[in-house]
């Protein structure tokens, strides 16, 4: 019978290669230390990201610029409220830190946020519509349950699972071609941080 190993064993082999080699354990950590910059930002609008970076030491700088590119990356997707769109701010400024050319960047960020704010009203525009065409199945099913239960009943689109699957399939189609477009800005930003 085969010997069945722990979660901690597993772990352990996984990392076995970062423990043996110093210098990918160092690069790990750096890159963990751009990503607290990150979230240092975050809490704190006011936070001196310049003069942070610059108290990294030179060896580890590169490194830690990777760690804090790679989280604004990773926050640069597509919104789900206005909030969202704001984080566009953060992302920005972060940017402007990591890459030369901060005029294309500005510029890149501007469209990004109009883009963003087209996909939420895509979005809404595209919900509002889906509720329209299934209001006259919602007073059907509203008309049949009155029936059945002897009283009048209220349903909401949003609660019937019919319509949940597909609105679902309609926002599924619309993230898949924004998210065609995020994936260019995406690409344009890896250009700009690695030039």
């Amino acid at each position: 019978m085969a010997e069945i190993k722990s979660a901690l064993e597993l772990a352990l082999e996984r990392t076995k290669d970062i423990k043996s080699d110093p210098e990918s354990l160092r690069r790990h950590q750096a890159k963990d230390d751009g990503k607290r910059l990150y979230a240092r930002i975050q809490e704190d609008p006011q936070f001196d990201l310049t003069g942070a970076l610059k108290q990294v030491e030179r060896d580890r700088r590169t490194w830690v610029r990777e760690g804090l590119f790679s989280v604004a990356r990773s926050n640069l997707t597509l919104p789900q409220n206005e909030a969202d769109v704001e984080k566009i701010t953060t992302i920005e400024r972060v940017l402007s830190e990591l890459v030369r050319d901060t005029s294309t960047l500005t510029e890149l960020m501007k469209q990004v946020r109009q883009f963003f704010q087209q996909y939420l009203e895509d979005r809404n525009q595209l919900t509002e519509e889906l509720r329209r065409q299934y209001e006259p199945r919602m007073k059907q099913k509203e008309q049949q349950m009155a029936q059945q239960y002897g009283r009048q009943v209220n349903l909401d689109p949003a609660t019937d699972p019919e319509f949940s699957r597909v609105l679902q399939d309609h926002i599924g189609q619309l993230d898949s071609q924004y998210r065609g477009a995020l994936q260019q800005v995406d690409e344009h930003l890896q250009t700009m941080f690695n030039g």
